[in-house]
Protein backbone atom coordinates (compact mmCIF):
# COMPACT_ATOMS: atom_id res chain seq x y z
CA UNK A 1 0.00 0.00 0.00
CA UNK A 2 2.86 2.50 0.99
CA UNK A 3 4.30 1.90 -2.66
CA UNK A 4 0.66 2.84 -4.41
CA UNK A 5 0.36 6.00 -2.23
CA UNK A 6 3.49 6.86 -3.19
CA UNK A 7 3.05 5.98 -6.87
CA UNK A 8 0.03 7.67 -7.07
CA UNK A 9 1.25 10.87 -4.92
CA UNK A 10 4.28 10.74 -7.65
CA UNK A 11 1.30 10.59 -10.51
CA UNK A 12 -0.59 13.51 -9.17
CA UNK A 13 2.28 15.81 -8.30
CA UNK A 14 3.20 15.66 -11.71
CA UNK A 15 0.53 16.57 -13.37
CA UNK A 16 0.03 19.52 -10.72
CA UNK A 17 3.49 20.56 -11.70
CA UNK A 18 2.87 20.30 -15.38
CA UNK A 19 -0.56 22.24 -15.22
CA UNK A 20 1.19 25.02 -13.00
CA UNK A 21 3.88 25.24 -15.82
CA UNK A 22 1.00 25.47 -18.51
CA UNK A 23 -1.07 27.89 -16.38
CA UNK A 24 2.02 30.42 -15.87
CA UNK A 25 2.84 29.73 -19.90
CA UNK A 26 -1.00 30.39 -20.80
CA UNK A 27 -0.92 33.69 -18.41
CA UNK A 28 2.16 35.05 -19.99
CA UNK A 29 1.18 34.78 -23.12
CA UNK A 30 -2.19 35.88 -22.84
CA UNK A 31 -1.08 38.91 -20.99
CA UNK A 32 0.11 40.84 -23.30
CA UNK A 33 -3.00 40.84 -25.36
CA UNK A 34 -5.26 42.06 -22.64
CA UNK A 35 -2.61 44.91 -21.84
CA UNK A 36 -2.73 46.01 -25.70
CA UNK A 37 -6.47 45.86 -25.64
CA UNK A 38 -6.90 47.65 -22.48
CA UNK A 39 -4.61 50.45 -23.63
CA UNK A 40 -6.01 50.62 -27.27
CA UNK A 41 -8.94 52.41 -25.11
CA UNK A 42 -6.51 54.56 -23.13
CA UNK A 43 -4.63 58.26 -24.19
CA UNK A 44 -1.50 58.89 -23.99
CA UNK A 45 -1.99 60.44 -20.23
CA UNK A 46 -3.32 57.29 -19.20
CA UNK A 47 -0.66 55.45 -20.91
CA UNK A 48 2.11 57.43 -18.82
CA UNK A 49 0.33 57.24 -15.41
CA UNK A 50 -0.49 53.69 -15.14
CA UNK A 51 -0.32 51.59 -18.33
CA UNK A 52 -1.66 48.36 -16.60
CA UNK A 53 -4.82 49.91 -14.91
CA UNK A 54 -8.47 49.38 -16.58
CA UNK A 55 -9.05 52.20 -18.78
CA UNK A 56 -10.63 55.17 -16.49
CA UNK A 57 -12.41 56.88 -18.49
CA UNK A 58 -12.55 54.26 -22.06
CA UNK A 59 -11.49 56.53 -24.94
CA UNK A 60 -13.24 55.04 -27.38
CA UNK A 61 -12.53 57.34 -29.91
CA UNK A 62 -9.53 55.12 -30.61
CA UNK A 63 -10.97 52.80 -33.24
CA UNK A 64 -13.11 55.62 -35.36
CA UNK A 65 -9.79 57.63 -35.70
CA UNK A 66 -7.34 54.86 -36.78
CA UNK A 67 -9.81 54.52 -40.01
CA UNK A 68 -9.77 58.22 -40.24
CA UNK A 69 -6.32 58.90 -40.72
CA UNK A 70 -5.14 55.85 -42.09
CA UNK A 71 -6.27 53.69 -44.60
CA UNK A 72 -6.58 50.59 -42.79
CA UNK A 73 -9.44 49.25 -44.95
CA UNK A 74 -6.33 48.99 -48.30
CA UNK A 75 -4.10 47.92 -46.42
CA UNK A 76 -6.29 44.86 -44.93
CA UNK A 77 -6.85 44.36 -48.39
CA UNK A 78 -3.31 44.13 -49.49
CA UNK A 79 -2.80 41.92 -46.44
CA UNK A 80 -5.61 39.77 -47.37
CA UNK A 81 -4.65 39.45 -51.46
CA UNK A 82 -0.70 39.22 -50.37
CA UNK A 83 -1.29 36.27 -47.73
CA UNK A 84 -3.93 34.74 -50.03
CA UNK A 85 -2.39 34.13 -52.92
CA UNK A 86 0.93 33.12 -51.25
CA UNK A 87 -1.03 30.19 -48.92
CA UNK A 88 -2.71 28.89 -52.69
CA UNK A 89 0.88 29.20 -54.34
CA UNK A 90 2.79 27.84 -51.65
CA UNK A 91 0.03 24.63 -50.64
CA UNK A 92 0.03 23.27 -54.64
CA UNK A 93 3.45 23.59 -55.34
CA UNK A 94 4.92 22.30 -52.00
CA UNK A 95 2.32 19.47 -51.96
CA UNK A 96 3.71 18.57 -55.76
CA UNK A 97 6.78 18.86 -54.83
CA UNK A 98 6.01 16.56 -51.54
CA UNK A 99 4.36 14.21 -53.13
CA UNK A 100 7.26 13.86 -55.90
CA UNK A 101 9.85 13.44 -53.33
CA UNK A 102 7.81 11.15 -51.02
CA UNK A 103 6.71 8.77 -53.63
CA UNK A 104 8.14 8.98 -56.95
CA UNK A 105 12.10 9.44 -56.47
CA UNK A 106 13.89 7.99 -53.70
CA UNK A 107 17.15 10.33 -53.37
CA UNK A 108 18.04 12.35 -50.59
CA UNK A 109 19.86 15.12 -52.42
CA UNK A 110 16.91 17.57 -53.72
CA UNK A 111 14.97 17.03 -50.52
CA UNK A 112 18.39 17.94 -49.13
CA UNK A 113 18.85 21.07 -51.26
CA UNK A 114 15.00 22.25 -50.44
CA UNK A 115 15.36 21.56 -46.60
CA UNK A 116 19.11 23.47 -46.89
CA UNK A 117 16.92 27.03 -47.97
CA UNK A 118 15.80 27.39 -44.19
CA UNK A 119 18.78 27.71 -42.83
CA UNK A 120 19.46 30.32 -44.85
CA UNK A 121 18.78 33.78 -43.19
CA UNK A 122 15.73 35.49 -44.90
CA UNK A 123 17.85 38.96 -44.70
CA UNK A 124 20.64 36.98 -46.47
CA UNK A 125 18.28 37.25 -49.54
CA UNK A 126 17.05 40.53 -49.52
CA UNK A 127 19.77 42.05 -52.26
CA UNK A 128 19.70 39.22 -55.19
CA UNK A 129 15.90 38.81 -54.54
CA UNK A 130 15.66 42.85 -55.16
CA UNK A 131 18.16 42.34 -58.63
CA UNK A 132 16.11 40.01 -59.72
CA UNK A 133 12.82 41.41 -58.90
CA UNK A 134 14.02 44.52 -60.87
CA UNK A 135 15.13 42.36 -63.87
CA UNK A 136 11.99 41.14 -63.99
CA UNK A 137 9.85 44.08 -63.70
CA UNK A 138 7.80 43.17 -60.49
CA UNK A 139 9.67 45.33 -58.46
CA UNK A 140 7.02 47.30 -56.29
CA UNK A 141 4.15 45.15 -57.53
CA UNK A 142 1.51 42.43 -55.67
CA UNK A 143 3.26 39.98 -57.64
CA UNK A 144 6.75 40.57 -57.24
CA UNK A 145 5.62 40.53 -53.37
CA UNK A 146 3.94 37.24 -53.82
CA UNK A 147 7.02 35.32 -55.48
CA UNK A 148 9.15 36.87 -52.73
CA UNK A 149 6.80 35.56 -49.98
CA UNK A 150 5.95 32.39 -52.03
CA UNK A 151 10.00 32.05 -52.05
CA UNK A 152 10.76 32.50 -48.77
CA UNK A 153 7.68 29.65 -47.01
CA UNK A 154 8.74 27.08 -49.55
CA UNK A 155 11.55 25.22 -47.64
CA UNK A 156 9.27 24.66 -44.54
CA UNK A 157 6.33 23.95 -46.61
CA UNK A 158 8.09 21.16 -48.59
CA UNK A 159 9.57 19.61 -45.46
CA UNK A 160 6.08 19.32 -43.63
CA UNK A 161 4.49 18.48 -46.81
CA UNK A 162 6.77 15.69 -47.90
CA UNK A 163 6.85 14.27 -44.16
CA UNK A 164 3.30 14.11 -44.35
CA UNK A 165 2.87 12.73 -47.57
CA UNK A 166 5.05 10.37 -46.73
CA UNK A 167 3.14 8.88 -44.06
CA UNK A 168 -0.68 9.55 -44.75
CA UNK A 169 -0.40 8.13 -48.76
CA UNK A 170 0.18 4.81 -48.89
CA UNK A 171 2.29 3.34 -51.22
CA UNK A 172 -0.44 0.70 -52.23
CA UNK A 173 -2.84 2.54 -53.03
CA UNK A 174 -0.51 4.44 -55.53
CA UNK A 175 0.42 1.18 -56.66
CA UNK A 176 -2.97 0.25 -57.52
CA UNK A 177 -4.66 2.98 -58.89
CA UNK A 178 -1.17 3.21 -61.65
CA UNK A 179 -2.16 -0.32 -62.42
CA UNK A 180 -5.94 0.78 -63.28
CA UNK A 181 -4.16 2.91 -65.67
CA UNK A 182 -3.86 6.44 -63.57
CA UNK A 183 -1.69 8.61 -64.30
CA UNK A 184 0.39 10.73 -61.83
CA UNK A 185 -1.21 13.76 -62.42
CA UNK A 186 -4.60 12.11 -61.61
CA UNK A 187 -3.10 10.04 -58.58
CA UNK A 188 -2.26 13.39 -57.21
CA UNK A 189 -5.44 15.31 -57.59
CA UNK A 190 -7.74 12.16 -56.72
CA UNK A 191 -5.86 10.52 -54.05
CA UNK A 192 -3.09 12.80 -52.83
CA UNK A 193 -4.72 15.93 -52.27
CA UNK A 194 -7.72 14.36 -50.28
CA UNK A 195 -5.24 12.22 -48.07
CA UNK A 196 -2.87 15.03 -47.50
CA UNK A 197 -5.70 17.59 -46.66
CA UNK A 198 -4.62 17.79 -42.93
CA UNK A 199 -0.79 18.57 -44.12
CA UNK A 200 -2.10 21.15 -46.47
CA UNK A 201 -3.81 23.31 -44.03
CA UNK A 202 -1.01 23.21 -41.41
CA UNK A 203 1.10 24.39 -44.47
CA UNK A 204 -1.73 26.95 -45.22
CA UNK A 205 -2.78 28.47 -41.43
CA UNK A 206 1.41 28.63 -40.57
CA UNK A 207 1.95 30.24 -44.42
CA UNK A 208 -1.30 32.41 -44.03
CA UNK A 209 0.27 33.58 -40.46
CA UNK A 210 3.90 34.55 -41.26
CA UNK A 211 2.94 36.39 -44.54
CA UNK A 212 -0.43 38.17 -41.97
CA UNK A 213 2.51 39.49 -39.70
CA UNK A 214 5.29 40.04 -42.00
CA UNK A 215 7.18 43.14 -42.04
CA UNK A 216 10.67 43.51 -43.34
CA UNK A 217 10.58 42.03 -46.90
CA UNK A 218 6.91 44.58 -47.61
CA UNK A 219 9.14 47.83 -46.06
CA UNK A 220 12.26 47.08 -48.48
CA UNK A 221 9.75 45.89 -51.62
CA UNK A 222 6.65 47.81 -51.09
CA UNK A 223 7.27 52.04 -51.42
CA UNK A 224 4.20 52.75 -53.23
CA UNK A 225 1.63 53.91 -50.45
CA UNK A 226 -1.38 52.11 -52.50
CA UNK A 227 0.01 48.28 -51.93
CA UNK A 228 1.31 48.57 -48.20
CA UNK A 229 0.08 45.81 -46.14
CA UNK A 230 -1.34 46.24 -42.65
CA UNK A 231 1.83 45.60 -40.61
CA UNK A 232 3.50 48.69 -42.61
CA UNK A 233 -0.18 50.78 -42.49
CA UNK A 234 0.20 50.25 -38.67
CA UNK A 235 4.14 51.49 -38.57
CA UNK A 236 3.39 54.89 -40.01
CA UNK A 237 0.76 55.38 -36.36
CA UNK A 238 4.99 56.01 -35.10
CA UNK A 239 5.93 59.25 -34.86
CA UNK A 240 9.62 60.39 -35.49
CA UNK A 241 9.64 62.45 -32.29
CA UNK A 242 6.31 61.21 -30.22
CA UNK A 243 4.13 58.82 -30.69
CA UNK A 244 0.33 57.98 -29.68
CA UNK A 245 0.43 54.89 -28.02
CA UNK A 246 -3.39 54.41 -27.60
CA UNK A 247 -3.83 54.63 -31.74
CA UNK A 248 -0.56 52.34 -32.01
CA UNK A 249 -2.61 49.54 -29.48
CA UNK A 250 -5.20 49.73 -31.63
CA UNK A 251 -3.21 49.02 -34.80
CA UNK A 252 -2.05 46.53 -32.72
CA UNK A 253 -5.36 44.89 -31.81
CA UNK A 254 -6.77 45.13 -35.26
CA UNK A 255 -3.51 43.52 -37.11
CA UNK A 256 -4.05 40.97 -34.17
CA UNK A 257 -7.30 39.81 -34.59
CA UNK A 258 -7.56 38.16 -37.89
CA UNK A 259 -4.40 35.67 -37.26
CA UNK A 260 -5.84 34.87 -33.80
CA UNK A 261 -9.21 34.39 -35.23
CA UNK A 262 -7.07 31.99 -38.32
CA UNK A 263 -5.33 29.76 -35.68
CA UNK A 264 -8.30 29.23 -33.32
CA UNK A 265 -10.14 28.20 -36.31
CA UNK A 266 -7.30 25.53 -37.89
CA UNK A 267 -5.50 24.97 -34.24
CA UNK A 268 -6.47 21.34 -34.50
CA UNK A 269 -5.89 20.70 -37.94
CA UNK A 270 -2.48 22.14 -37.28
CA UNK A 271 -1.53 20.01 -34.18
CA UNK A 272 -2.29 16.55 -36.19
CA UNK A 273 -0.66 17.87 -39.51
CA UNK A 274 2.65 19.03 -37.61
CA UNK A 275 2.43 15.45 -35.08
CA UNK A 276 1.94 13.21 -38.29
CA UNK A 277 3.95 15.24 -40.76
CA UNK A 278 6.97 17.14 -39.81
CA UNK A 279 9.08 13.99 -37.98
CA UNK A 280 11.80 13.07 -39.85
CA UNK A 281 12.08 9.49 -40.54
Amino acid sequence: MGTDKLYRFRTQFGKGMRHLVLILWSATTIFPLIWTFMNSFKDNSQIFTNSFSLPDPAITTNYPTIFEKLAIGRGVMNSVIYAGFTVLAVCLLSSMTGFYLAKLTRGRLLYTYFIAGMMIPSQALVIPMFVNLRNLHLGNTRTGIILVYSMVEMGFAIFVMTGFIRKSVPDELLEAAAIDGCSVVRSYFTIVLPLARTGIVTVGTFVFLHVWNEFFYALIFLTNQKLTSLNLTTFKLRGQFSSDYGLLATGVVILAVPALIIYAIFQEQVVRGLTAGAVKE
